[in-house]
């Protein structure tokens, strides 16, 4: 547990800042789709239509906020999202219907869906070398931390079931979020390019082999659709396990990434590293679909087993490929240009979160073993070109440092 002390010093302060507002979303998502359909009054087609245009407007957003992040300042960004998702939830609790609770869930989520890449990009601006890496490893792990007390405080705010507990419960969550904001007040500016006083356009949308890793992240990024939605259907509906097997798979895999998400990171430290643990991510995730399959109409003690072994073949698989991700966004990305790269890999898991419900239920649950097949197959599309694409990433980089300098003389 050494590495998740918090230290002192900006790292510190980016930490607690990710802690308190990982507490306040981890309550939120517990309740806030009972929140808006009992509460708000909406019907779960307007739920559902509403959040996934509104992460469709963040999927779309998430690049150009980056590329500004990088002009005028990552910790600023990341200031003003915080301070923005913090009105935009305080606003949820004057919504009465589905236009307004649209237009405050485009902006929520908009910050929301950002908020992550950028600070990644702060942090990447104030560390270098292998200590990078680690730091963003040990932020994660402060979020699930955070996440899973959040998720205790939401589950007793869905106990009550009252508007005075989710009004309490929007407070919380608004408050959190102006409070990180002005934790990461504190923290010192990374050097922009504004401060070079460099003009240069946009550097991602022309990195054609970024571009094609953040297709496969996308691939890859599908499993966390598994476990809040395929799992939960599947053992209900599938098999005769007990369904308190998913809270046991749910905890576990929290804990398993508290436990290990740092050291698992430590192989990811260079870019071939990253493409490594990507490629065993796909083989590792279609692994854990077959074993999932096998539990088709099963029942008893051998049933839960195999339901464990699959649970536990994807949080490996889980906890390589964040830690490829990050090895692969971080260390192909100029150092100039954390925050537009940033954004634009977060928009793979952000086009996977989007598109997981409807996959999930349609495909896994409903074609059975033939579903859990089908998505096998796209971990391993995603997972096995990892290591081509990653070495045709890391020669049109070097060929841009080569050019640059010249078209600069």
């Amino acid at each position: 547990m050494r590495p998740l002390r918090l230290p002192s010093g900006p790292i510190g302060r980016i930490y607690a800042a990710t802690l308190v507002i990982s507490i306040g979303s981890g309550a939120w998502w517990t309740c806030w789709a009972i929140f808006a359909t009992r509460s708000v009054g909406l019907s779960t087609t307007e739920f559902g239509f509403g959040i996934t245009l509104a992460g469709l407007i963040g999927l779309v957003v998430g690049s150009p906020l980056g590329y500004l992040a990088d002009r005028f300042g990552t910790r600023e960004m990341l200031i003003g999202l915080g301070l923005v998702q913090g009105l935009a939830i305080l606003a949820y609790a004057l919504v009465h219907d589905f236009w307004p609770f649209f237009v405050v869930a485009c902006v929520a989520v908009m910050a929301e869906r950002s908020g992550p890449a950028i600070r990644i990009a702060v942090i990447s601006g104030l560390t270098g070398g292998p200590e990078r890496l680690h730091r963003i490893s040990v932020n994660r792990v402060v979020s699930h931390i955070g996440v899973a007390g959040g998720s205790a405080l939401g589950a007793l705010v869905l106990y009550l079931d009252s508007r005075p507990g989710y009004l309490a419960l929007i407070v919380l969550h608004g408050v959190a979020c102006l409070a990180a904001a002005l934790i990461v007040v504190k923290v010192p500016h990374v050097t922009s390019l504004a401060d070079r006083r460099s003009k240069r356009p946009m550097l991602v949308l022309r990195d054609r082999p970024f571009l094609l890793i953040v297709g496969l992240s996308a691939l890859l990024a599908l499993n966390w659709g598994v476990l809040g939605t395929a799992v939960p259907l599947w053992v209900s509906t599938r098999t005769s396990a007990p369904v308190w097997i998913v809270g046991l798979i749910t905890a576990g895999n929290a804990v398993l990434i508290v436990l290990f998400q740092v050291r698992v990171s430590r192989a990811g430290a260079t870019v071939a590293g990253a493409a490594r643990l990507g490629k065993y991510c796909g083989v590792v995730l279609a692994a854990s679909c077959l074993a999932f399959a096998a539990t088709l109409h099963g029942s008893g003690a051998a049933v839960v087993a195999v339901l464990l072994l699959a649970a536990g073949l994807h949080a490996l698989g889980e906890l390589l490929y964040v830690a490829s991700g990050w090895g692969l966004s971080v260390g192909l990305a100029p150092e100039d240009a954390h925050g537009e790269y940033q954004g634009m890999f977060g928009t793979g898991p952000a086009a996977a979160l989007m598109l997981a419900p409807v996959l999930m239920t349609t495909v896994v649950v409903g074609w059975g073993i033939a579903g859990w097949c089908t998505l096998a197959a796209l971990f391993l599309l995603g997972g096995l070109p990892t290591g081509p694409a990653s070495r045709w990433a890391l020669r049109a980089g070097q060929h841009r440092q080569a050019v640059v300098p010249a078209a600069a003389s």
